[in-house]
């Protein structure tokens, strides 16, 4: 990442920090101006107490001890303070920021990239920018310090100066060797943890599963591999990193023993005097001090480099652009639904999905989209949930190009009920106070009535306030989908489609699902994508769909007698 785009990132997130970064500047900088005085003030003292003149000398050791109680209390603690405040709210709208651009990403992304990167991205990088940065500010004020040092230092004695100049231009070379194979390193650093977060988490929500087949020893060993080549890396970091310290840890002493026996020499030659010696004692710690801190500041800066690039590429769409949404903020619709020549492919060297495809689902009416598989019926759904963009052609409801709603009303518009519905993992009454804070338990019930469900919940112990468990767990494959119909009720979307809804309920559960979606008819566009026709046999449309083009439309009993395609899918089903 070039100096410049860093600058910019800062610019955008530390604006709205001023305060506080002004107010931490002044008084940390306040704080290293009294430190620039104590070396001198201690060597004062020591040099008026060699001459006898003790009143001074303790004078000089009160001065000092006030202005370190009032750097301690006020200055230095003030600093801290503020500088941690605005490094968390800074954290915060980073990671609160790339949290929300990863609801924009578009479904390709969330193929390409794991959860656990994506995690990641919003926790990790967010931590190790706002760190870096409070590091970064540290060693800028004890530059300063370290500056102001050094022209009294070259005041006394050019020649011990010069050997801190040399002393540093050592530290750059040995920096400039190790540092890049440590940014390096991080970045690989950076890629096995994503991996390692996201089987951990898939692992841990998919346990039961896992334990069901047999498989957790296989899993175990996988995940170990993940964490063993994870920490495999962190190791080459560590080593490199020790490397790097060791050398400059070593020229640091080097540095304290060549500047103390100069400025033993200067003494016995008459050119210094033991209060200069006594400052340098206490000086040249705050040089190697610094030097700590910046080979701290190093390697954070290589890690907060790649973290940055990592937040920016979510944040300034890098990798992938936002789903554009229009201003038609209209949500009572009709609720038909015209897709007009569309042609779509996921990847053009598999070739088009939809060809040319066109097809009308009319509103307040139960419409199935069935043929055999990968011919195109989840297809249909994915581009009317704006999960992918056609290449050509338009999908309209009412006669309004989809793209054309405002993303809440678009949501609000259109729910659909999966095979295995997100449940979130909360009670059962604030699975549907997600929607709506406001919704009284009535209204909520009358929803789980007319999804067949209420009956069951009013059942358990602890009724509408159970516990659902991580994934709805705690629930059948049926009661998360009746569940999951409630909610798109209570929503009050117009549209509601049904993905292979009920393909892998048992018959009772399925004629639940089967009462509850004709519930909805009267009031409601409902589209069904099945695999298993004996589920569609009532509905009032049925497309067939073969090659991502309609073949043939009718009811059951229209197609079961005129389509050949039809009447054997049906009959292999039978």
């Amino acid at each position: 990442m070039k100096t410049k785009e860093m600058f910019n990132f800062f610019k955008k997130y530390f604006k709205n920090e001023k305060v506080y970064l002004i107010k931490s500047f002044v008084f940390i900088f306040i704080s290293s101006i009294l430190g620039v005085t104590y070396g001198y003030l201690v060597g004062e003292a020591t040099e008026s107490a060699t001459k006898g003149n003790f009143k001074i000398a303790i004078l000089i050791l009160i001065i000092y001890l006030v202005l370190t109680i009032l750097d301690n209390l006020i200055f230095d603690r003030v600093g801290k303070i503020s500088i941690k405040k605005a490094c968390s709210n800074i954290m915060e709208k980073i990671s609160y920021d790339v949290y929300y651009k990863v609801g924009l990403l578009p479904a390709k992304a969330f193929e390409e990239k794991t959860s656990g990167e994506l995690i990641n991205r919003v926790i990790n990088d967010a931590s190790t920018i706002t760190e870096t940065f409070r590091q970064f500010l540290r060693v800028i004020t004890a530059l300063f310090t370290a500056l102001l040092i050094f022209i009294y230092i070259l005041f006394n004695s050019w020649i011990v100066a010069l050997e801190i100049l040399l002393y540093y231009c050592l530290f750059y070379l040995f920096s400039k060797k190790y540092l890049p194979k440590i940014k390096e390193t991080q970045k690989e650093i950076a890629k096995e943890k994503d991996s390692a977060v996201a089987e951990v988490n898939e692992t841990i929500r998919g346990i039961r599963e896992i334990r069901a087949l047999g498989i957790r020893k296989e899993i175990n060993n996988n995940v170990k591999k993940i964490i063993n080549n994870t920490f495999a890396k962190s190791r080459k970091q560590m080593v490199d990193e020790e490397n790097y310290y060791s050398i400059t840890y070593s020229l640091s002493n080097v540095l304290e023993v060549i500047v103390f026996i100069t400025c033993m020499i200067l003494i016995s030659i008459g050119k210094s005097d033991i209060g200069f010696f006594i400052s340098m004692t206490y000086y040249i710690y705050r040089f190697t001090f610094l030097v700590e801190w910046v080979m701290n500041l190093s390697s954070s800066l290589q890690k907060m480099q790649v973290s940055i690039e990592r937040v920016d590429e979510i944040i300034d769409n890098k990798l992938y652009s936002d789903i554009k949404f229009g201003k038609l903020n209209k949500t009572d619709i009709i609720g038909n639904i015209e897709f007009k020549n569309v042609t779509f492919c996921y990847d053009v060297k598999e070739g088009n999905v939809l060809n040319n495809f066109n097809i009308s689902l009319p509103s307040n009416k139960k419409i199935a989209i069935v043929g055999k598989s990968g011919q195109g019926k989840s297809t249909i759904f994915n581009l009317l949930l704006r999960y992918f963009e056609p290449q050509e052609g338009v999908i309209l409801i009412d006669d309004y190009p989809i793209n054309d709603f405002s993303e809440l009303a678009f949501h609000q518009n259109i729910s659909i009920i999966r095979q295995d519905p997100f449940i979130f993992n909360k009670t059962i009454l604030e699975n549907f106070l997600v929607l709506d804070p406001y919704l009284s338990l009535r209204k909520i019930r009358e929803a789980c009535k007319m999804a067949e469900i209420d009956e069951y919940i009013m059942s358990l112990p602890e009724k509408y306030n159970t516990k659902i468990g991580e994934g709805g767990v705690n629930l059948s494959g049926g009661q998360k989908q009746r569940l999951a119909i409630a909610r798109a009720l209570l929503k009050n979307s117009k549209i509601i489609l049904f993905d292979e809804a009920t393909s892998a309920l048992d018959n009772e559960n399925q004629s639940k699902i089967k009462k509850a979606i004709d519930n909805l008819v009267e009031n409601h566009t409902i589209i069904i994508v099945a695999h298993r026709l004996s589920t569609i046999i009532d509905a009032d449309i049925v497309y067939l769909i073969d090659n991502g083009k309609i073949i043939a439309s009718g009811t059951h009993k229209e197609l079961i007698k005129e389509n050949k395609i039809y009447n054997t899918l049906y009959k292999k089903e039978k």
